[in-house]
């Protein structure tokens, strides 16, 4: 009961603390000071879109799976740090770009916030591009889908909760403490409510990809590594502050901390500039 009180109050923590933005780009300029003199009745109005971000085309995302080349740190990681993942198996995207095994998806910090005093951590990435075979570089568009412990910590975890015995009825199903989630196993389907799951975890907390918490147009789900959410637009939305941002990372009363070989499925879709 005490494990299950402590994750929800982390939670509401987190859905509670408001997401960081990008750094804003050279073109998107704050807004003019209040004492510019405003337009009259008769001068044209700016154009709609001048104070508002379009809404983006929907796009299809692919799956990609790979691992950290690094270590990830919020305490240490600083906007434009360089963040890859390379994959570890053979993808394509859905306008038929082959992603062979062993090319990387580059990226890099947009805005890092450690934790500080029990407060919630923040890592805001962007995946733009990746690296083939041959030195070829791809222009994407990103999203992170899933995170999950390295897959020998995994099989170590596995192996000791083996060791302990047979569950008997009741009891918790090996691997399942701490919330953890084997990888591979299927998330909660985008859109649930808050706090559902389909197999919740020990003490009562949610599967991996179960969408705790919404902030605008941003969903909060839960991943299979303890006290690490994922931010991400809710499906067919976007929300400014992910205008440029893959996917956020947040700590809950914990910093961030994956280990290089943390499994990471990304989904990707080519941006059209094809490859250079």
């Amino acid at each position: 009961m005490k494990k299950a009180t402590a994750f929800a109050t982390a939670l509401f923590a987190v859905a509670s603390f408001p997401l960081l933005a990008q750094q804003p780009s050279p073109a998107n300029q704050p807004n003019p000071p209040a004492t510019q003199q405003k337009p009259t009745n008769t001068e044209a109005a700016p154009p709609s879109n001048a104070a508002a971000t379009p809404e983006a085309p929907a796009v299809e995302l692919s799956p990609v799976n790979g691992e950290l080349v690094s270590k990830l740190d919020s305490k240490t990681a600083k906007a434009g740090d360089n963040v890859v993942i390379q994959t570890r198996s053979a993808a394509k995207t859905a306008d038929g770009t082959e992603i062979p095994k062993g090319s990387k998806l580059i990226g890099h910090v947009l805005v890092a916030q450690p934790s500080g005093a029990g407060s919630n951590s923040q890592v805001a990435l962007q995946f733009d591009h990746l690296e083939l075979k041959g030195g070829q570089s791809v222009a994407i568009h990103s999203q992170i889908q899933s995170i999950a412990p390295p897959e020998g910590a995994a099989s170590a975890s596995g192996a000791a909760a083996t060791s302990a015995g047979p569950a008997t009825a009741g009891s918790p199903s090996p691997g399942a403490a701490n919330g953890a989630v084997r990888p591979g196993s299927a998330p909660q389907a985008a859109g649930a409510e808050p706090g559902t799951a389909t197999s919740p975890g020990e003490g009562g907390s949610p599967a991996a990809g179960t969408v705790v918490a919404r902030s605008g147009k941003i969903a909060i789900s839960t991943t299979s590594i303890p006290g690490v959410l994922l931010a991400n637009n809710e499906p067919g939305q976007q929300d400014p502050r992910m205008a440029q941002a893959s996917s956020i990372l947040l700590g809950a009363k914990k910093d961030i901390q994956l280990d290089g070989g943390t499994q990471v499925v990304v989904g990707v879709s080519a941006t059209g500039g094809g490859t250079k």
